[in-house]
């Protein structure tokens, strides 16, 4: 018992410490804001194509590495190693019924440059990109950056070709 209220203790503390905060969602057990790029190499080997992208070290499996279910992933590592960011291109066509299914409903709903749709859920740090067919171009989850509103405009992610 004494335990339990120990840790029932610590979850509200940290609750307050952080109030307001929201948690990345992880996508095949890498984490944005905790996974390390060197944890990323580690569980699907060696990238097909690593360098600097938008000041970010980007890894990118695509072609003979592309982790299954994918057409391409990237995954974007601030200075010290820190994966904030990852983007998939599913190899699947995924539509909107499909994508509320498995998320919910969007907080905010916004389109690219090119009018492409884009779905957006602040909790939990993922944006949902279609392509003009109206199917999922790409999904990336991000660490949700507390107090930000998110854009009415998004950019959609480009797929690496020979460096990123």
């Amino acid at each position: 018992m004494h335990l339990f209220r120990l840790l029932l203790a610590l979850a509200f503390t940290l609750a307050g410490t952080f109030p307001g905060a929201a948690w990345a969602r992880g996508w095949q057990g890498v984490t944005p804001g905790a996974t390390t790029e060197g944890e990323v190499a580690a569980k699907f080997g060696p990238p097909s194509t690593q360098g600097k992208l938008s000041g970010r070290t980007a890894l990118v499996y695509k072609g003979e590495q592309a982790i299954p279910g994918t057409r391409q992933a990237q995954f974007f590592a601030r200075d010290d190693g820190v994966v904030v960011e990852v983007v998939v291109f599913p190899v699947n066509q995924l539509d909107k019924d499909t994508v509320e299914g498995t998320y919910g409903k969007p907080s905010q709903k916004a389109f690219t440059d090119d009018f492409r749709t884009v779905w957006i859920f602040k909790t939990s740090g993922i944006t949902v990109y279609f392509g003009k067919e109206g199917t999922v171009d790409a999904i990336s989850f991000k660490a949700p950056e507390a107090g930000k509103p998110a854009p009415a405009k998004a950019t959609a992610p480009a797929k690496a070709t020979e460096s990123p």
